[in-house]
């Protein structure tokens, strides 16, 4: 059940690669980064429930909050105009 899940997952993820790759504007772009991240957190999940091994959910847990501390640099860069103060 969980191969399913993950399965499922991971074609959701192929179509924000292509709005990532495809988008017409940088905020489109950063929206598919932004729903992409939750995807793999949920993907390393599963894979650590379904495998038994707990310590990926502390990276899971890592990779989320660089997810967001990255997502919020790049808006902020982007809405900068290249400024990064």
């Amino acid at each position: 059940m969980n191969d399913i899940a993950m399965l499922i997952i991971l074609l959701s993820g192929f179509i924000l690669l292509v709005r990532i790759f495809l988008g017409p504007t940088i905020w489109d772009r950063l929206l598919g980064l932004n729903l992409l991240s939750p995807k793999i957190i949920i993907l390393i999940s599963l894979y650590a429930f379904s495998h038994e091994k707990p310590y990926l959910l502390d990276v899971a847990i890592v990779f989320a909050l660089l997810g967001f501390v990255g997502t919020i640099f790049i808006a902020r860069f982007v809405q900068g105009k290249g400024n990064i103060l």
